[in-house]
């Protein structure tokens, strides 16, 4: 699962409306780093952050699915979700 797929499930929810404010509000990085690294998978530091903001905010089934992807048992998407 790589940036764009957890920016897009995040983003159909609501929980963000740019990519720059998930980078600075979601991820805790630069407000360019979503665009960076879109097509790759986000780093295990980067994904640890994210999962403990997700479980803070009340979203524990999308904070389920980032440990899924930590500890590879998530299959990564082909195209979409």
């Amino acid at each position: 699962m790589n940036t764009q797929h957890i920016y897009e499930e995040m983003s159909e929810r609501g929980l963000t409306h740019s990519m720059r404010s998930w980078s600075e509000d979601w991820l805790g990085r630069a407000h360019n780093f979503a665009t960076l690294h879109w097509a790759r998978p986000l780093p295990p530091e980067t994904l640890l952050h994210l999962r403990k903001r997700l479980l803070e905010a009340g979203h524990p089934d999308l904070a389920a699915k980032l440990l899924l992807v930590l500890l590879g048992e998530l299959p990564v998407p082909k195209s979409g979700r």
